[in-house]
């Protein structure tokens, strides 16, 4: 097969190329490329999605092929180099869910805003999300396309009339075939396309629209991809949001879900031996695999994050032992007090120092009872102020007790923190520190929003 330098190589020198030399010439070279992009894909990559955005034509992320299949000089650490020999097949093959049922007027990119929320796996994340959206109102949010139950495409993107929330494991480069051929984890920062995230990001906030890949949780595999316009709240969740500098110095807020390596592990044996019949030591192995990878590429985003959600055992009813149910927690809200258009909540007096016990006529206690606690410190290397609260709130409605006592929470009128933790009262957490620290999360998000683009939420 002729390369295209040999092809200019072998007309001649000595007189100007006929239009049908020419012709001869781009019809060779179109050939090739079409070889060379059917050869890697077809019959041999069966779930081949192409990520094209709808402006800009991105390369596929698919390192997965056999070796005999991979082009000369082009190595396993290099996946981004290799995917991007697929990118002309892509954009002559690529096709994209689009969702007529969702109906996006155009967004001013000036009125758009960006949040980020990081977390490892099974920490909290769509719980959050479900509090963080319901503050917005516009409907309960719903999978794009109606979901993959309906008979439409496999999603993990929620979207209301004022909100989407994108998951990022979208951004994996490789499906779980292909994770097994590097041996890297879904942790790994090498085995995620943030050149495609920030690029995709990016445009979004230019009020452009993309086309988002998908990775398919159910059979692991890399779907067609999604059109996403943008939306007043767009929110970013998953492993590594604030990983990529780039990607991170778009978001106007940032949140980290910090759970503790205690409530973690407890966590765990509460899913995996109960609902899916793991053995306790399965459990413990399957921890110690990703803690590594975890350390190395997760955690680290805890000092670039805005706020911190660090959920804690409680001191209050400490557990029995390593392996004990968690039935109480301490939970943290760690602000830090240089954000933009953000000031932190505060208990009873700013930048004092308080411990608090409201139980009494006003606040019934039952074991383990209620404290809360306001303080501030340096964390990470900035100055933070830090909401805590240790044990539950039995009766959510006495709730208001405590948020008579609160200040800077976001809330449009007194009660409003108290009627949100009522609707999620069924919800994880929904009577400890967990709901509550979300709760005013998603409160000052929507004051966030407010402040940044002077529209009403």
């Amino acid at each position: 097969m002729a390369r295209y330098d040999q092809l200019l190589w072998e007309t001649p020198r000595n007189s100007s190329p006929s239009w049908l030399q020419l012709a001869s010439i781009f019809a060779t070279v179109f050939c090739a490329v079409f070889a060379v992009g059917y050869t890697f894909t077809g019959g041999f990559v069966e779930n081949y999605a192409a990520t094209r955005p709808v402006h800009v034509i991105q390369p596929a992320a698919l390192m997965n092929l056999p070796k005999s299949m991979q082009p000369e000089g082009i190595s396993q650490a290099h996946p981004q180099s290799r995917a991007a020999l697929l990118a002309l097949h892509a954009a002559a093959t690529g096709t994209v869910n689009r969702d007529s049922t969702i109906k996006r007027p155009k967004v001013d990119p000036k009125k758009t805003v960006l949040i980020g929320v990081a977390a490892d796996s099974g920490c909290g994340k769509s719980t959050f999300m479900r509090r963080l959206t319901g503050i917005f109102g516009g409907g309960k949010p719903t999978p794009l396309g109606g979901g993959f139950g309906t008979g439409a495409w496999e999603t993990n993107t929620l979207v209301s009339d004022k909100t989407t929330v994108m998951c990022l494991d979208d951004y994996h480069l490789n499906d779980r075939a292909g994770r097994k051929v590097t041996g890297l984890t879904a942790l790994d920062q090498r085995e995620n396309n943030f050149d495609l995230m920030y690029e995709q990001m990016s445009a979004l906030k230019r009020g452009e629209t993309i086309a988002k890949p998908i990775y398919n949780h159910v059979n692991g595999t890399l779907d067609t991809p999604e059109e996403i316009a943008p939306a007043p709240i767009m929110i970013i969740e998953g492993l590594h949001p604030l990983l990529d500098d780039r990607v991170a110095g778009l978001l106007d807020f940032s949140i980290y879900l910090d759970i503790s390596d205690r409530v973690k592990f407890a966590w765990k044996i509460q899913r995996d031996m109960a609902e899916r019949g793991w053995a306790l030591e399965d459990i413990k192995k399957d921890i110690e695999k990703r803690k590594p990878d975890f350390d190395q590429f997760v955690a680290p985003q805890r000092a670039k994050a805005d706020m911190v959600i660090e959920v804690l055992p409680s001191k209050l009813a400490p557990p029995k032992d390593e392996t004990a149910p968690l039935e109480y927690l301490r939970v943290r809200l760690i602000q830090k007090t240089t954000t933009k258009h953000f000031d932190p909540v505060y208990l009873i007096e700013k930048g004092s120092s308080v411990t608090w016990k409201p139980c009494g006529d006003n606040l019934q206690c039952e074991f383990p009872g209620l404290q809360m606690a306001y303080y501030t410190e340096e964390y990470m290397g900035h100055q933070a102020e830090v909401l805590e609260m240790d044990g539950i709130i039995h009766n959510l409605k006495e709730g208001l007790y405590v948020e008579k006592f609160l200040h800077n929470t976001g809330a449009k009128e007194f009660g409003e923190l108290t009627q949100e933790l009522l609707k999620g009262q069924n919800s994880p957490g929904g009577d400890n520190g967990t709901g509550f620290m979300q709760t005013l999360a998603a409160l000052k998000i929507r004051e966030i929003y407010e402040r940044a683009t002077g529209e009403k939420a």
